[in-house]
Formats: structure tokens, C-alpha cells, sequence
């Protein structure tokens, strides 16, 4: 039997929610099974990120700007996880420029990483890739959100002529201990709403479908694709296909109070549907992956941590 080394993990946008959910899971021991035995961090803002975050693992934390950024550290994996997951990110009066900082980062990651031949690098892209509603969108900064993920795919799978195995997990909707409770996600905002203020706000009062993984399984999903890259670029969706429609998730939070938090609709009435859930057939098949945790127990799990 082929013995198996021990692995480095270079995460590329540390600070971010993925980030700091693969640090939890190597912090609990749950990466061991992939050997994964360090953890590079390369962010912006190191400081920030130890002050706020001190009870994570002791990591090799490295300050950069990934757009510009001179070297890498040399690592078997890599996953680049540096985008705004935010597609109002792009709706701001300076979006030219976020635009171009989005094209320079990816390049200049796939020039340096391209160095390293022998590596595996995972990028983390959007489900809005396969949405039409995105891509095909009236609304024109959800339209270029979908096409930057699409540009950052398109530079990945250039690493294929460095002979380096590269994978993409177009990533849909999760819930987990870091998930912000103050921004665009509305699990979030409902969650950190019925626990602190006993009322969940719903700002949409068209039908809006969801779904959510939680973070355990969300690692263990990235880090397989990882493992698993290929020469020829393997693309997967990553989520949960338990779906809910957002009214429904309310209830179901306030349940977890006996039903002593209010539910609050504001907005204009549409009959528009907006639905966003992976297919993850070919992901739990190919890769024999399950997913372990339910929307009850994730809810469950995340009011703890807020």
C-alpha cells in the first residue's frame, strides 16, 4: 500500500467565511483523514483576523494582497477563496475598480501557483454561474457577478497546460458558526433577529426558495473536490438540496423559541419565484459524499454560536 505524506493547505481569502470554516474543521481533527498537516492563511488584514478570531488554530498567517502579491507559499493544496461573495459588491459607484482588482487578483494567483506543478488547487465560484437569472440577468450588477465567476473559472482552467490539477465548486448557500448576521444572507439576519431582537424581518415578499449546508459538511465537500482535481478541470456544486422557501424557514426558526418571535413582511408583493438550489447528483456520486447534517440540526447547531 502507497504510503501517503502528510500535506500543506494554502487558503487564499483565510478571513472569509469558508476560510475560517476550514480552520475550524482542522482545528477539531476533521482534516486529518485527507493528511492534511498545516495551514497557510494569506489575507489582508492579519491583525484583524488574529484579534477577532484568537480562538482558532495557531496558523501560518501571511499579509497580502493576492493582486498583488510577489510568491506563494509552496504548498500541495491550494484553494483560492478571495472573491466578495456579495454580488452588491459590484453595484457600487466604484465598480470599475473592484472589477479590475477581481481580473488582476485571479490572474496573478494563476501565474504564481503555476510554479508549482506537482500542486491541486480547488477555486471556489458561485452557483450563479449556473443560473440564469444571473447570467442571463436584467439586473446588471447580478449579471456581472455571474460573469467575473465565470472569467475566474475560465483563468483556473489554464492551469491545465502547467500540469496542475485544478477543481471548481460552484458553492450555493450555507449556515455554520461564522455566518454573518449583519450583511445580504438571510439566515443570518433571521437567525441574529429572533435570538437578540424577538422578530424576524422578511424584506421579500415574493416566493424565495433556499437551501442551506451546513459548514462541517461544506468542508468535507471542498476539501474531497480538492483532493480529487484533476488535469483536466473537474467542476462540481457544492450546497444542500433540502430546499425551503423563506417564510417557511422563518417558522421554522421561531420554533426553536416556542414561537414567541414575531415574523415581520416588508416590501411590494410579487408572484415572481426565485429559487436557488444545487443539483449535487454528480457530487455525492462521483465523489461518494453525504451530507450529515439536516437544516433542523444546522439551525440547531449555528443558534449556539451567535
Amino acid at each position: 500500500m502507497k504510503k501517503i505524506n502528510n500535506q500543506s493547505l494554502t487558503i487564499i481569502g483565510g478571513s472569509g467565511f469558508i476560510g475560517k470554516s476550514i480552520i475550524d474543521s482542522f482545528n477539531k481533527g476533521l482534516l486529518k483523514k485527507y493528511f492534511i498537516e498545516n495551514i497557510n492563511i494569506i489575507c489582508r488584514q492579519p491583525f484583524r483576523f488574529k484579534k477577532k478570531n484568537n480562538n482558532l488554530y495557531k496558523l501560518n498567517i501571511f499579509y497580502s494582497n493576492i493582486r498583488t502579491l510577489k510568491k506563494l507559499p509552496k504548498s500541495d493544496l491550494y484553494i483560492y477563496a478571495a472573491e466578495s461573495t456579495n454580488v452588491n459588491f459590484y453595484n457600487k459607484k466604484n465598480n470599475k475598480k473592484n472589477i479590475n482588482h477581481h481580473k488582476e487578483s485571479i490572474k496573478n494567483f494563476v501565474n504564481l501557483v503555476s510554479k508549482y506543478n506537482n500542486s491541486k488547487v480547488l477555486y471556489v465560484s458561485s452557483g450563479s454561474v449556473n443560473h440564469k437569472k444571473y447570467t442571463k440577468s436584467s439586473n446588471s450588477y447580478k449579471k456581472l457577478y455571474a460573469k467575473l465567476k465565470i472569467f475566474s473559472e475560465n483563468q483556473i482552467k489554464k492551469l491545465f497546460k502547467f500540469k496542475i490539477k485544478t477543481s471548481i465548486a460552484r458553492c450555493y448557500s450555507f449556515i455554520g458558526p461564522h455566518l454573518p448576521t449583519n450583511s445580504h444572507y438571510a439566515i443570518g439576519n433571521f437567525l441574529y433577529g429572533a435570538k437578540y431582537n424577538n422578530k424576524i424581518i422578511i424584506k421579500k415578499k415574493n416566493k424565495v426558495i433556499r437551501s442551506y449546508m451546513y459548514s462541517d459538511d461544506m468542508v468535507e465537500w471542498l476539501i474531497t473536490i480538492l483532493k480529487n482535481s484533476k488535469k483536466k478541470t473537474t467542476i462540481y456544486n457544492v450546497g444542500s438540496d433540502e430546499s425551503i422557501e423563506l417564510f417557511d424557514l422563518a417558522k421554522k426558526i421561531t420554533q426553536l423559541f416556542k414561537d414567541k418571535v414575531l415574523i415581520s413582511k416588508e416590501g411590494s408583493e410579487s408572484k415572481k419565484v426565485d429559487k436557488y438550489v444545487p443539483i449535487i447528483r454528480k457530487t455525492k456520486n462521483d465523489l461518494k459524499l453525504k451530507i450529515l447534517y439536516n437544516l433542523s440540526n444546522s439551525l440547531k447547531r449555528c443558534l449556539k454560536s451567535i
